[in-house]
């Protein structure tokens, strides 16, 4: 009697059997000769095979046909896909071509369903080697392949006329390159990742020209703009306009050297113009803002407060001639409070308005006299005093810088006129 071991080993051999038995019943030929000649050959997972046989194997001309619909008709090679060939497979997308060990390998055509297409080298299966590609839109590769990615020399063209010719890696740009757009403008330089990156020249189509260093597809770094009107900046760029410091140019002689942001002089900077003027202080927005001096070739100097490209607030005027004004500003004249100080000792201390003397003030002439009151227009106007070093002294009213209405004069005699005064006369 058989033990409980053997007998479980037995009924294990006989499933074993069993299932190879109908394995083999299943996967058969089912026609012809497919040992050697030409014969049918089915699978369990319904694949199925027509052609010729050898060996038991695949081999010369023959139909493989998949149960998932795809299908493969030409030449094979110890049971695999192997020399000239078509597959075609259910999506609708079809190889023609060559093949080795059941693969694309060797020279073939790829069609897609969306209408894309492949002409040129396969390698285990992928595009490799010379090839181009054209899409169902338009767009076109010519080139070198590998592992089924563009990579090497290539030149692609764009249904919108734009066009790259340079090095590729992993389906990018990646190297030396150029790049051409349709309107024009034309970059020759180094590519990374599908984007402009590292050093290269920008033409654009109106002319403008940049050199330098580059980020993302756009200018980064250090860098040179020129323009056909002959403008020029040399220096710092972030994300394609002029940031950090930098010299600007200008075609009339002018010249700016400083810091920029956001493509304007943004900072501290100095500006000198053809004609000799010179400003260094504060700039924002492309404006002269905050403190900063101005000079003039004649020797005039403002230093002090300025505001969208203006004297604004604070700041000293001092002339050539050895006038100097100290006060306040607006939009380039004297407005406010301020001192006027001249050349031949007069002094004003008061009220300015459009550069004029207007409001209370008190005017000091070298000789000793002096006037307090009130002016309009840069004259003596309304109520106002005005006393001579001998003592003389006249209280009233004004119009012009001359006694005009009522007034009093009193000499250093004791003498008073007091009345109605018309052009520096007393009339009654």
């Amino acid at each position: 009697m058989m033990s409980m071991k053997q007998t479980f080993k037995m009924v294990l051999l006989c499933l074993i059997c069993l299932f190879a038995a109908t394995y083999t019943c299943s996967a058969e030929c089912i026609s012809g000769n497919c040992l050697n000649g030409y014969g049918t050959y089915t699978w369990p997972n319904g694949d199925k095979y027509v052609g010729e046989w050898k060996d038991d194997k695949e081999n010369g001309q023959g139909t493989l046909t998949a149960s998932d619909g795809d299908k493969y008709v030409g030449e094979f090679k110890d049971g695999n896909e192997n020399g000239q060939g078509t597959l075609t497979g259910l999506n609708g997308n079809k190889y023609i071509g060559e093949f080795k060990d059941g693969k694309k390998n060797g020279l073939g055509t790829y069609t897609w369903s969306n209408g894309n297409k492949y002409v040129g080298g396969w390698k285990d299966g992928n595009e490799d080697g010379q090839g181009t590609l054209t899409t169902f839109d338009g767009d076109k590769y010519i080139g070198e392949f590998k592992d089924g990615k563009k990579s090497g020399q290539g030149t692609y063209t764009s249904s919108n006329g734009n066009e790259y010719v340079g090095e590729w890696q992993d389906d990018n740009f990646n190297g030396q390159g150029t790049y051409t757009y349709s309107e024009g403008n034309k970059y020759i330089g180094e590519f990374k990742d599908g984007s402009f990156n590292g050093d290269g020249t920008l033409t654009f189509s109106n002319g403008d020209k940049y050199v330098g260093e580059f980020k993302d597809d756009k200018e980064n770094g250090q860098g040179t703009l020129t323009t056909p009107d002959g403008d020029k900046y040399v220096g710092e760029f972030k994300d394609g306009n002029f940031n950090g410091d930098g010299a600007l140019t200008f075609s009339n002689g002018d010249k700016y050297a400083g810091e920029f942001k956001d493509g304007k002089e943004n900072g501290q900077g100095t500006l000198t113009t053809s004609d000799g003027n010179k400003y260094i202080g504060e700039f924002k927005d492309g404006k002269k803002n905050g403190q900063g001096t101005y000079t003039w070739p004649n020797g005039n100097e403002y230093v002090g407060e300025w505001k969208d490209g203006s004297f604004n607030g604070d700041g000293a005027l001092t002339f050539s001639n050895g006038d100097k004004y100290v006060g306040e500003w607006q939009d380039d004249k004297e407005n406010g409070q301020g001192t006027l100080t001249t050349f031949d000792g007069n002094k004003y201390i008061g009220e300015f308005k459009d550069g004029n003397f207007n409001g209370q003030g008190t005017y000091i002439y070298s000789d000793g006299d002096k006037y307090v009151g009130e002016f309009n227009d840069g004259k003596r106007n309304g109520q106002g005093t005005y006393t001579w070093p001998n003592g003389n002294e006249y209280v009233g009213e004004w119009e012009n810088g001359k006694f005009n209405g009522q007034g009093t004069l009193t000499t250093s005699d004791g003498t008073v006129e007091s009345g109605t005064w018309e052009d520096n006369k007393l009339v009654m």
